[in-house]
């Protein structure tokens, strides 16, 4: 679709027809049971071993047998994304595949039970270098930020940011964007369906935002290693950077009047935005899509998780590109 095509669309879906749209629902769209409800909600939860913090190397030291420790306290500022500390088999396995990054040490719990994931994470390191050190179940405990991190953890640098302009060029663009989702567990699982739907980027605001903590790495699984990731001070004004860049933006919310099976611009440039807690799209971000899609559903329940949303709104997205 080419950025004439683009503009003449837009201009049909000014602010005014936004505005009218939003008030009513299609036929057949359980959205308009849903109206004044808020957007697809992301559950605000988080684990009591996430308040601890990520680790760093300011808060390792020696113990008496010469082996690094690891103190419980927090940094004093989390800054950028983060994704230092990466747990879980899976995710640590795609750190180690991808080696797009700089691991410092790989902890492995003594006594685990072998397994070819393990076995190839061992192989990994040893190909990059990465010590690798076996520690005890207390140890591994204290050092654990997820609830369960299967016997490996990892390290690393922290994952950095790509420019914004860097996804909108790409003339296949499929950006998904959160606004204000606080739980890491659910920022994982949009991450990990993101990148499984054929993504080429993601989009985090610097404020009111999960970060890329222990429990967000490994929920995403490893996405994080291979999704282009970027920040902005603000969901409204990375949307208007969009537009003049000729890409789409469709915000996602219960009460949208357009079915997101049904998007006519999916093969086109796109960004997929989905709302925070309960209250969904805050008003300027959903000002500033050009459409707001929804989800039909047939249950009694008011709205679907953020995750689930992301995973039907991707995958529409997916399978309209599939069939060109």
């Amino acid at each position: 679709m080419s950025n004439d095509r683009r503009g003449g669309q837009r201009g049909s879906n000014s602010s005014g027809n936004r505005a009218g749209n939003s008030g009513g629902n299609s036929s057949g769209n359980k959205a308009g049971n849903n109206s004044g409800r808020g957007g697809y909600r992301d559950g605000g939860r988080r684990g009591s071993n996430e308040q601890r913090g990520d680790f760093s190397d300011r808060g390792r030291g020696r113990d008496s047998d010469g082996f690094d420790n690891y103190s419980s306290q927090p940094p004093e500022r989390e800054r950028g994304l983060g994704g230092d500390q990466v747990e879980g088999v899976n995710a640590v396995r795609e750190l180690l595949r991808a080696d797009r990054r700089d691991v410092k040490e790989l902890l492995i719990s003594v006594g685990r039970e072998n397994s070819p994931a393990i076995e190839e994470i061992i192989e990994l390191a040893g190909e990059q270098r990465v010590r690798v050190r076996e520690v005890g179940a207390t140890q591994m405990e204290a050092v654990a930020r997820s609830e369960s991190p299967q016997g490996v953890i990892a390290l690393a640098s922290s994952i950095e940011p790509v420019e914004i302009d860097a996804l909108l060029e790409d003339p296949r663009a499929f950006i998904v964007v959160l606004d204000g989702v606080t739980d890491p567990g659910n920022l994982g699982a949009v991450m990990r369906t993101a990148e499984q739907a054929g993504a080429t980027g993601f989009v985090l605001p610097k404020h009111r935002s999960a970060r890329l903590t222990p429990s967000a790495m490994k929920a995403a699984a490893g996405a994080a290693e291979w999704l282009p990731i970027a920040q902005t001070s603000g969901v409204p004004s990375f949307l208007e950077r969009a537009k003049r860049a000729g890409v789409w933006s469709v915000g996602l919310d219960a009460d949208g009047d357009v079915d997101v099976n049904e998007i006519p611009v999916a093969d086109a440039p796109i960004v997929i935005v989905l709302g925070a807690e309960g209250s969904g799209l805050s008003r300027l971000t959903r000002g500033r899509c050009d459409l707001i899609a929804s989800i039909p559903t047939f249950g009694h329940l008011d709205s679907l998780n953020v995750s689930a949303a992301a995973a039907i709104a991707c995958f529409a997205v997916a399978r309209r590109r599939g069939q060109e």
